[in-house]
């Protein structure tokens, strides 16, 4: 696996230590006007997507060229043990979740990381680029929780650093 993703894996995750700065559970967990997610619900969403994405690495890997249905989390029952969680738990799984992705994929062997699967919209690709691909939408919910939380922050609660759980 090429470096730059091991990296981008391990510390994208980081963001959320700004993200999150100076908003207490209950914003957190609010809901915006819209009726859309909240931000934990689209941490919980990116925690629960993580398992899938080890999931489809595994058929990636034991399988021909898998086909993989879009993901929607509001019919997956899976999807709600993650919401049950405070925030400091849901950070702490999410964090040991990506532990475990990353010491998966950091001792692929080539020949695997060339095993593709196919995605309904971005077509064939290999591990790296569903690696790529799963970044990517890590990172579109994050900047979500970004303006979320703008939203709900006042003008005296500058973003700078949550206190996440030690790991």
């Amino acid at each position: 696996m090429k470096q730059s993703l091991l990296h981008r894996l391990a510390s994208q995750p980081d963001a959320l230590n700004h993200l999150l700065f100076g908003l207490t559970e209950q914003q957190i967990r609010q809901r915006p006007p819209s009726g859309k997610w909240s931000i934990f619900e689209n941490i919980a969403h990116l925690g629960r997507y993580q398992e899938i994405f080890v999931d489809r690495l595994h058929r990636i890997n034991s399988e021909e060229a898998p086909l993989f249905n879009r993901y929607v989390a509001d019919e997956d029952p899976g999807f709600s043990g993650w919401t049950q969680l405070s925030v400091d738990e849901l950070l702490e799984r999410l964090r040991g979740e990506r532990a475990t992705l990353n010491a998966f994929l950091s001792i692929l062997p080539e020949e695997q990381l060339l095993r593709v699967g196919q995605h309904p919209a971005s077509g064939m690709m290999t591990v790296e680029g569903w690696t790529e691909l799963f970044l990517l939408h890590e990172a579109h919910h994050f900047f979500t929780v970004l303006q979320l939380g703008g939203a709900l922050r006042t003008a005296d609660q500058p973003m700078g650093l949550y206190p996440l759980p030690a790991q």
